[in-house]
């Protein structure tokens, strides 16, 4: 113990006494926190908004617009438009897509939005039977950064996401309303009331003018039957109903009203245009056609010759009229045949609840009908605080690598020591490695915790945490060194470069290749950086005490090649260190 104590004095007193070796000691100890500090800060918020925010992204439209039901459309303006707001990213409008794509190949611009020609009369197609999906076309340029096409891939993501739910947010809102506007318009024309649907009206109605319709039917067999008849000195008030009169003006007056409900359950889409038209106006000829027949039965007073005379100056043929009021019957029965049928359905019910609901509320509903609530487990303010445990123990490395380039291990006998052992030359030396490497470990952390300020939920722990990992990585190293020589320094800029590469510092563990994941557990990195962590982001448990329990084993570890292993290869490293002193270049 005592030539233990004798080595290390010796050598601080001769530090002391050499001012060169004193500024190399404070350079030692100050090397590795630079490391540090300089790879936060460079990492301290990359996917921040103000970092993302100038990296160039070029957005250019050609689309030429769409009209839709007589409205000029243009979604490609409107994106461009929505963007110009957004500052997540550095946009740069484009007047010319080729320039932005041009752009993207010469390295200007990391990526391109480009929304093509016919963009808005793709995104209008679903109202046709011809639909076609849209697409923007995205450029990125992935040779001029690793990371940047990653984040421009999730504001192009971030987009489409937003232009697919602001669509479908519209067509939601637009349906609810069209909706509204068929019930508002049927309340003001008197055709619904109270707690009535305009379904029901209707399906009501087109059963009355279908009766009304079987009446007009059995009038004009009437009148088919009676002018066929040969004589026409025969009165018609025996052959038809005496009252024909007053039954078609009063079905009149129910024809006229169906046709007012078929135009507005037309413009709701309640029933199909085509086929609303199309009953429209064969309710129309009927009518007419009905007024005309009335008309001219009253001329005829009864008798049958005149009758036909008249119909005929008219140019209405009475079986014609029969049988446009039969296909009219028969398209009138098979409508209200599947309006029925979807009064019955639930899908009318769950519509009818849709209606009466907030038609902006539902469309931002619909668009995005899910939402993640997030939770944060053990949170970390920004990217460089959950760097920091990585770079913290990677410049300790680097401190003890340093060390042991700079420094000798090895002992030579002094007056104040002539003779020791190689146990007490390896412990009297370390203890010189061991307080440089302290140093280092403090300077670091008091650095990271009070001038860079990253998150630390317990700064103590933080700095024990480096402490130990310097103790252990410094005593590995130096062990290494006295045990190989320069072949240990080599194995230990080796093993740093696994680690920096296998122990999951920058991706998880699970997405390196196999190789990698098999040596995690037995890198001393992995068990600094967790305990790091725990200080960091909040501790679990004894995970802290457990992660430092197992570095520790390391540190036996290194004693072991110092005290041991070194021992028969002494011999081979004199012959190594002959041999490089041979060649007059090396040291």
């Amino acid at each position: 113990m005592k030539n233990i104590c004798n080595i290390f004095l010796a050598d601080w007193k001769r530090i002391s006494k050499n001012v060169v070796a004193v500024v190399v000691v404070i350079g030692l100890a100050i090397l590795p926190a630079l490391y540090a500090w300089f790879n936060i800060l460079s990492n301290w918020d990359p996917y921040g908004q103000e970092a993302t925010s100038r990296i160039k992204v070029a957005v250019a439209s050609a689309d030429k617009g769409a009209m839709v039901d007589g409205i000029s459309i243009n979604m490609g303006q409107n994106i461009i438009d929505a963007l110009q707001t957004n500052n997540t990213i550095g946009w740069v409008f484009e007047d010319d897509t080729e320039a932005a794509v041009n752009g993207v190949y010469a390295g200007d611009y990391y990526a391109a939005l480009i929304m093509p020609e016919d963009f808005s009369e793709k995104m209008t197609s679903f109202l046709t039977e011809d639909m076609s999906h849209p697409q923007i076309e995205y450029y990125t340029n992935q040779k001029k950064n690793a990371i940047a096409p990653k984040i421009t891939d999730k504001a192009k993501t971030a987009v489409q996401q937003q232009v697919n739910s602001t669509f479908i947010s519209t067509v939601a809102e637009s349906l609810v309303k069209a909706a509204d506007g068929v019930d508002d318009a049927a309340k003001e024309h008197g055709i619904t009331s109270g707690n009535q649907t305009v379904l029901d009206v209707v399906t009501t109605k087109m059963e009355l003018v279908s009766r009304q319709l079987e009446a007009y039917d059995t009038i004009l067999t009437a009148l088919i039957s009676v002018t066929d008849s040969a004589s026409s000195a025969i009165n018609m008030a025996g052959q038809v109903s005496p009252d024909m009169s007053q039954t078609v003006l009063g079905n009149q007056r129910a024809l006229d009203a169906m046709q007012d409900i078929l135009k507005i359950t037309s413009a709701g889409n309640i029933i199909n245009s085509g086929v609303s038209g199309d009953l429209a106006d064969g309710l129309g000829r009927i009518s007419g056609t009905m007024d005309s027949i009335i008309g001219i039965y009253a001329q005829a007073d009864g008798n049958i010759g005149r009758f036909s005379s008249l119909i005929s100056s008219a140019r209405i043929n009475l079986q014609d009229t029969k049988s446009i009021l039969n296909e009219l019957q028969e398209e009138m029965d098979e409508t209200l045949t599947q309006l029925n049928d979807i009064r019955d359905s639930g899908n009318y019910e769950m519509l009818l609840r849709l209606i009466g609901l907030d038609a902006d509320k539902l469309g931002s509903f619909i668009s995005s009908p899910v939402e993640i609530e997030t939770e944060k487990i053990y949170p970390v303010e920004n990217y460089g605080s959950a760097m920091a445990s990585f770079y913290t123990v990677l410049s300790i490395w680097v401190g003890a690598l340093i060390l042991v380039a700079i420094i000798h291990v090895g002992v030579r006998p002094q007056k104040e020591h002539p003779q020791f052992s190689h146990t007490e030359a390896f412990f009297g030396r370390y203890i010189t490695f061991f307080l440089i490497g302290q140093a280092q470990a403090l300077l670091v952390t008091l650095g990271d915790l009070y001038y860079i300020g990253i998150q630390c939920v317990s700064p103590f722990k933080f700095w024990l945490a480096a402490a130990i990992t310097s103790f252990v990585f410094s005593i590995f190293m130096y062990s290494l060194t006295v045990a190989f020589g320069n072949v240990g320094e080599a194995l230990a800029v080796v093993i740093m470069v696994i680690q920096v590469a296998g122990a999951g510092c920058t991706f998880p563990i699970e997405v390196l290749p196999e190789i990698y994941r098999k040596i995690y557990e037995y890198l001393p990195f992995t068990y600094a950086m967790n305990a790091m962590k725990e200080t960091v982001g909040g501790q679990y448990g004894m995970d802290y005490w457990k992660y430092l329990g197992i570095l520790l084993i390391f540190a036996v570890i290194a004693v072991f090649i110092g005290l041991v292993v070194a021992i028969p290869c002494k011999k081979l490293n004199e012959k190594i260190e002959h041999s490089k002193h041979k060649s007059g270049v090396m040291i």
